[in-house]
């Protein structure tokens, strides 16, 4: 498979660009392995070690306060792995994790009168990934616990298995929320970290181990981030008697202390309880109340309309790109809509296409993201052409970086006075991303917060052996962008293109 020309999206890993140009031959796993091992490397030095007890009050930092409940604590006994010659193939630990799980969370729903998370099987499911980036490679993860059971059983039941393409938006298990659980038969793929032995935090990573870094890593970075606005991702490793739990961000990964689960299911069902309390919130998407995007009901405008003008709004931007994307414009033309959040107080409220115009894959980086935004009443009303759209981009960007929008005030300024360009960008906020060394609360939620008055300070046990510059404090920065000026695209000469660049450098 090669990278179509017309492709809007940009290879990112890490938050290096990478451009595979319009021949490129078919990405297997093994190049796609290749281009993400500086991040792997990186991510060995930087991996921060909690207790299992520091790292389940972190998720619970900013839920409801938990209730004590009590669930049996020999859920998982079950679960076969290999014990010295005893050899087990990893399929039948399935069975026996699901039902634990499941268990776990029909308790927890039931006390707490939540929603209840399911955990499906999905190593046979396999999706396509990072398609936009032009990698022909599929991946099927052991478990995925989710809120989404029907959804993604309804996929599964229209591609029948078969293998998925990008002819329409969320034709993957990953864009439905939720975590991957990953399994391995053997303790010999466990990490040889331990919050309490400092010796250990530098100790070689065995093949297994790297490979079995390497693999989540894959599914965190090429699947789940660039497919849906995550704020940070869950996932659990299982490698014979002992499970993980681990937190991504663009700042860093926090892992846990291993548990002896098949002994012990409590640390499990106060993980999992975190997550029935927060919802999606818990599972660190940044769709919902009080988040970036929140749902849109379309109320007044009827299903099939709806779809139409979706459809409508995909096809006039297209028509408008030069060249034209034709795999953006197929899955966009099948896209949801969110509306930016209330809490964001905008003077006019905002719908944007859930199918992004421009995103990078790779979890360490700026993760930068552009949806195509409309006022929700142009919609209402068909205004849906051109003029009437602008971008809304989104990215973790380092608090050491000048912000975008004091750029956007020096370009309005004349004579000392603030005379603004129509349309040129509206600086929407921000929210605080601390780097995961150095914070117990390693998402703040606020709005604009001062960097300064941030908590500082790995939490107790917290341990960490290098410092790198990938995981810095990172800051998730959006604006809302207007069109100026003549597009790039229509200009027909060198010339035309660098006489304004030069212009803004006189």
């Amino acid at each position: 498979m090669s990278v179509p020309a017309s492709s809007p999206f940009k290879d990112s890993i890490g938050g290096s660009q990478h451009d595979f140009g319009s021949n490129t031959s078919v990405h297997d796993s093994s190049y796609m392995r290749a281009l993400a091992r500086g991040d792997v490397e990186a991510l060995i030095k930087n991996c921060t070690i909690l207790s299992v007890d520091d790292f389940i009050k972190e998720m619970m930092s900013s839920m409801p306060k938990p209730k004590p409940i009590t669930v049996a604590d020999d859920l998982f006994k079950d679960v076969p792995y290999n014990k010295g010659s005893a050899h087990v193939l990893e399929k039948s630990m399935y069975q026996p994790l699901q039902l634990g799980f499941d268990t776990i969370s029909k308790e927890l729903s039931t006390k707490l009168g939540t929603e209840r998370l399911r955990c499906l099987q999905t190593y046979t499911k396999m999706n396509p990934i990072a398609v936009e980036q032009g990698f022909d490679v599929r991946i099927a993860p052991d478990l995925y616990l989710t809120f989404y059971e029907d959804k993604i059983d309804q996929l599964f039941a229209k591609k029948d298995n078969k293998r998925m393409s990008l002819n329409s938006w969320k034709e993957s298990l990953f864009h439905y929320p939720g975590l991957f659980i990953e399994v391995k038969r053997s303790a010999g793929a466990n990490f040889p970290w331990d919050v309490k032995d400092k010796a250990t935090h530098d100790a070689a990573l065995s093949t297994e181990a790297k490979d079995l870094l390497e693999q989540i890593h894959r599914y965190v970075a090429y699947a789940q981030y660039p497919a849906y606005p995550y704020r940070f991702i869950y996932c659990i490793t299982v490698t014979g008697e002992y499970m993980r739990f681990w937190k991504w961000s663009a700042t860093g990964a926090r892992v846990s202390d291993s548990i002896k689960y098949v002994e012990h299911s409590k640390p499990v069902v106060d993980f999992l309880q975190a997550l029935h309390l927060g919802g999606d919130y818990a599972i660190g998407v940044n769709v919902g109340e009080r988040l970036l995007f929140e749902s849109y009901d379309h109320q007044g405008i009827t299903d099939k309309d709806f779809e139409g003008r979706v459809a409508q709004m995909a096809k006039e931007y297209n028509d408008n790109a030069e060249p034209a994307w034709k795999d953006w414009l197929v899955a966009a033309q099948s896209s949801g809509m969110w509306k930016l959040g209330a809490n964001l107080k905008l003077k006019d409220q905002y719908i944007v296409m859930q199918y992004p115009i421009y995103a990078t894959i790779g979890i360490f980086g700026r993760g930068t993201r552009c949806y195509l935004a409309i006022k929700q009443q142009d919609f209402k009303d068909g205004k849906l052409n051109f003029k009437t759209f602008q971008t809304f981009k989104m990215s973790w960007q380092f608090i050491i970086r000048g912000r975008e929008d004091d750029f956007y005030a020096v370009a309005n300024t004349k004579d000392g006075a603030v005379q603004p360009i129509p349309n040129l960008a509206t600086i929407i906020g921000s929210d605080i991303l601390l780097n995961s060394q150095q914070s117990a609360a390693v998402f703040v939620e606020q709005v604009g917060g001062d960097p300064a008055k941030l908590p500082s300070g790995s939490p107790s046990g917290a341990t960490t052996s290098h410092d790198d510059s990938h995981f810095y404090h990172r800051e998730l920065r959006w604006l809302l962008l207007g069109t100026v000026g003549r597009r790039l695209t229509t200009a027909k000469t060198v010339g035309e293109i660098v006489l304004p660049l030069q212009q803004c450098l006189a």
